[in-house]
């Protein structure tokens, strides 16, 4: 028998949060619903996706961001994360791993009330787009805690290995007292969730589909989470249904982006328009101004050692250069941001000047896809096809610095005749040292893996993924502090972030330290 539901939207996010999370609830609406129809559970399963982004913790752990002589500001989190400190704090606009936190659990708990009310619905299988997408998001949101706060996967040790609570029901209490589960279970939960939604996606239920987990979408997060596992042919399979046969037509062209403005290519580069994204967020967030004005952060010489192409490009030409070096916007104090994060702010007090802050980022692009594919390629074997579709990469990425003003300066023939599989052997001996995954890596593997993770650097620097592959891989993250420096070996616990505090007090276990 269907039952009417009523409840606050505000209430929904209190029944999974923390206690202590009263903060940042005066920007949402507190508003009852009725759930008693499709389009009322579309409406609640726009709250599935966290409100938060999880960017700039990550960014800050990892080894893309290095200490400014002269800096603008300093912030209690930034600190934090660049020590690899607990933090507890809650900030909004920060979006500090509390915030984090809390966004997860509270989409977590709107896609179980969407299941539950679409369950009470009548004919609930002319509905199964609604299930698909309560599924896909739920296995979203407890990923990306896994990501931040868990181990990452080893198919040896997951079965003893900390994972967290996997939610599948509405909550009807405030943050109640949870198990942890290891992270082997959590880790099929979240593939049960992914494997049974995809199929019911329907595309065309979304009036705005890049902000809803459509079959492409899916399709990317599911690389994603089979990159984290090992998969290869999991990875290929998923990455082929998003790609297509014309995948180098999806990938971000970056000259089109540098003919944009400067002032508009944040805008453009988060647009939901943009052909090259799959899924966009939106989230209350500084996350462009933090990365521009604090002490940690990225510093021209870091940026130098990411886009180096005597560094990173698998062309080792003195005159090539990365195209997206040209999109970095930087001022004369040595702050420096890549377009990749449109944000825009309201006042809340004028006279005061009390502004607040939100943002748009990408989620998903063909980009990741792509790289997460030619990763699999490498590790499966396909070497072929590896060298293929890296030469088609890295062909609209590059350009010719002694001939800057020419589209494509280096034509397909030139990749295929100076990077050969005994070029690229040479090109890369000894390097791969620093990876240090759960599975086993021949020497070519390791070495030519160093291309493919250097790519990963300079197509994704600010957007998060790099602190990714650092857990994954086991990579040592060294930061500069003075004339000195710190270390964060693989192993060290403090690779996993806290358990909030106020899950703590309400029994959650927490991470060793």
């Amino acid at each position: 028998m269907k039952r009417n539901k009523y409840l606050s939207l505000l209430a929904l996010a209190l029944t999974l949060v923390l206690s202590a999370c009263n903060k940042i609830l005066d920007d949402l609406p507190d508003s009852r619903t009725e759930i008693d129809s499709p389009e009322k559970i579309e409406e609640l399963l726009v709250g599935a996706y966290p409100n938060r982004f999880p960017t700039y913790i990550a960014e800050m752990m990892s080894d893309n961001v290095s200490e400014k002589t002269s800096f603008l500001g300093i912030s209690t989190l930034n600190t934090d994360m660049y020590f690899w400190r607990d933090n507890n704090e809650i900030d909004g606009e920060d979006n500090t791993p509390t915030d984090y936190w809390i966004a997860c659990y509270a989409a977590i708990g709107a896609a179980n009330q969407a299941l539950e009310s679409y369950a009470e619905l009548g004919e609930a299988a002319r509905y199964n787009y609604i299930k698909g997408e309560a599924l896909v998001a739920r296995a979203y949101a407890h990923f990306m805690l896994a990501y931040l706060w868990c181990k990452p996967y080893n198919e040896a040790t997951a079965a003893s290995d900390l994972g967290l609570a996997y939610i599948t029901t509405p909550e009807k209490h405030v943050f109640g007292h949870y198990t942890r589960i290891p992270l082997k279970e959590y880790y099929d939960a979240i593939e049960r969730d992914l494997t049974q939604g995809l199929p019911l996606l329907d595309d065309s239920k979304y009036k705005q589909p890049r902000f809803h987990f459509t079959t492409a979408a899916a399709h990317a997060f599911a690389t994603r989470f089979y990159l984290m596992k090992a998969q290869w042919n999991k990875v290929i399979e998923h990455a082929d249904a998003v790609l297509g046969a014309n995948a180098e037509t999806k990938l971000r062209n970056i000259k089109t982006l540098n003919a944009v403005a400067l002032e508009s290519r944040s805008a453009y580069y988060t647009e939901s328009t943009n052909p090259s994204n799959i899924l966009v967020g939106t989230a209350r967030s500084a996350l462009a101004y933090r990365f521009q004005t604090h002490k940690y952060s990225l510093t021209l010489q870091k940026m130098a050692e990411i886009c180096s192409p005597r560094n990173t490009h698998p062309l080792n030409f003195s005159n090539i250069s990365w195209e997206a070096v040209n999109s970095a916007l930087g001022d004369g104090a040595g702050n420096i941001v890549f377009p990749k994060s449109n944000y825009y702010y309201k006042y809340v007090n004028r006279s005061a000047g009390t502004r607040v802050y939100y943002s748009a980022a990408v989620l998903f692009s063909y980009d990741e896809v792509y790289l997460n594919r030619l990763e699999a390629y490498l590790m499966s074997g396909n070497l072929d096809q590896f060298r293929s579709d890296l030469f088609t990469y890295l062909i609209p990425k590059t350009h010719n610095s002694s001939r800057p003003n020419e589209a494509y300066p280096f034509p397909r023939m030139t990749f295929e005749r100076y990077m050969t599989q005994a070029a690229l052997d040479r090109r890369y001996q000894g390097r791969g040292v620093d990876f240090d995954p759960s599975y086993p890596l021949s020497t070519r593997q390791r070495e030519w893996l160093q291309a493919v993770v250097d790519i990963r650097r300079v197509e994704f620097v600010q957007e998060g993924l790099r602190w990714f592959d650092n857990k994954r891989l086991g990579m040592k993250v060294v930061h500069k502090v003075g004339d000195g420096q710190i270390e964060l070996t693989k192993g060290d616990p403090r690779r996993e972030l806290q358990i909030p505090n106020s899950a703590l007090e309400f029994g959650m276990a927490p991470n060793p330290r």
